[in-house]
């Protein structure tokens, strides 16, 4: 990837990248570093994987990592946030070898953990088979995938350095920090799914055009007032220079909204498919005249998007959509190119499990649930053959194009993907550039 390499030896957050990496390829939805903040604790998860398979409910598990020291106490604690979670299987994954590993094992086997050992890296394939499907993944797209991680840990530490350096001055950065937290720590505590995406969508509602408005407090205006579209300089700054800017960094902050948005969306329609009223049943009820009417809180949700939900359930492949559009955003860069569609498709299939002809309704599940005028798709014309999902965060399109380049190529060179059009290429180098920037 041009200037910037991968640690041979990760550790601390590179290493959960690093086995976040498997379990990615492997066909899992992964959320990572969820925190729930108490009073006086911080509990903190650094994974959850969520396996989704037809006709069944999501397989939820947690993984605990450590590239450093551990001992019996991390494995107690791994235990506890299983019963507090309400999960019955765990993975403790460490990389130093301990004397009496099997003691451990054994006493982790009896919680319900597999306690895997990797001190020698090049055996990470092997020893995480047992629990996950690496089958259809290379060394190439879990090493891509650790810099989608990274890209994603460069932004949010160059969001909360500008949130210290600029709190008193400016409001977007306090802002975009409080959206990430409530999207990605504190609705996933919530048990309930109907209760998690009603609180999904005030947080999105919460903050609405916050890139406009970011862009616009960056110019002298002020935060707080109703912009509905990007200034002209900073839309060309952003998509057309490919510079690092704070869109960046709130595009990937929407777009992440809208994915758990629809990742819950999908759980919702599994789990009531199923008939489980736990995660599925939240109502509001009122007396009159001494009768009690009650009413679904799903109701209450926008129209567009439960008419939207309606109609994915519907399709054959829908509970592998938050896989796919994990992939789609983070790996892919949100982008098609277009006039190589069919081994576009093609690859997308083998990544995320969903057929070839059903890759079109996958695509279309964004425009359903979150419908926006002219649609969430644009084509950039006959010059530059890509079709690319509105107000992308560019540096993660960085990343979609170097997945291009060794998809494609055999020399790892641009020019050699195989994509026509006059400024193709130049787009995508300019992409990769954005991403090899934020990673120097």
């Amino acid at each position: 990837m041009g200037k910037v390499s991968l640690p041979e030896l990760p550790s601390g957050d590179e290493f959960e990248e690093y086995i976040s990496a498997f379990f990615q390829c492997g066909g899992y939805h992964v959320d990572r570093k969820l925190i729930e903040r108490g009073e006086d604790e911080v509990l903190e998860l650094d994974i959850i994987t969520t396996d989704y398979k037809p006709n069944r409910a999501p397989d939820i598990r947690l993984l605990e990592i450590k590239s450093g020291g551990w001992g019996i106490s991390d494995i107690f604690k791994v235990k506890g946030w299983m019963v507090y979670l309400n999960l019955l299987d765990g993975k403790f994954v460490v990389r130093e070898e301990r004397k009496y590993l099997d003691f451990f094992k054994e006493k982790a086997k009896t919680l319900g953990i597999d306690l895997v050992c990797i001190p020698d890296l090049k055996h990470t394939a092997e020893r995480l088979k047992p629990y996950t499907d690496l089958g259809k993944c290379s060394d190439r797209e879990t090493r891509m995938w650790r810099f989608s991680y990274w890209v994603e840990r460069k932004l949010l530490q160059r969001l909360y350095a500008l949130k210290k350096e600029k709190y008193s001055k400016v409001k977007r950065y306090s802002a975009l920090a409080e959206y990430v937290f409530l999207i990605n720590n504190r609705t996933f505590f919530t048990e309930n799914i109907i209760l998690r995406v009603e609180e999904l969508y005030r947080a999105f509602q919460k903050f609405p055009n916050v890139s406009a408005k970011c862009a616009n407090e960056s110019l002298g205006n002020p935060f707080d007032e109703e912009y509905e579209t990007l200034p002209k300089e900073i839309f060309n700054e952003t998509y057309y220079e490919c510079k690092l800017n704070d869109i960046a960094i709130s595009s990937f902050i929407k777009h992440r909204a809208r994915l758990a948005i629809l990742k819950n969306a999908i759980d919702y329609t599994i789990y009531k498919n199923a008939g489980d009223e736990a995660k599925t049943k939240a109502t509001y009820s009122i007396k009159i005249a001494g009768s009690e009417l009650e009413w679904s809180r799903i109701n209450f949700l926008p129209h567009s998007f439960r008419d939207g939900l309606a109609e994915i359930g519907k399709e054959p492949y829908f509970y592998r959509y938050p896989v796919f559009w994990q992939w789609f955003l983070w790996y892919f860069g949100g982008f098609v190119l277009t006039d190589i569609q069919e081994k576009e498709y093609e690859l997308f299939s083998r990544c995320t499990g969903i057929p070839v002809d059903e890759i079109g309704n996958a695509l279309a599940a964004y425009e359903k649930l979150f419908p926006m005028t002219n649609g969430w798709f644009v084509e950039l014309g006959d010059n530059s053959k890509l079709r690319v999902i509105k107000m992308m965060s560019v540096p993660f399109m960085g990343i979609g194009a170097n997945v291009r380049r060794l998809a494609y190529t055999s020399t790892g060179v641009f020019k050699d993907i195989g994509t026509g059009g006059k400024y193709t290429i130049s787009d995508l180098i300019k992409y990769n550039n954005a991403a090899v920037h934020l990673l120097e």
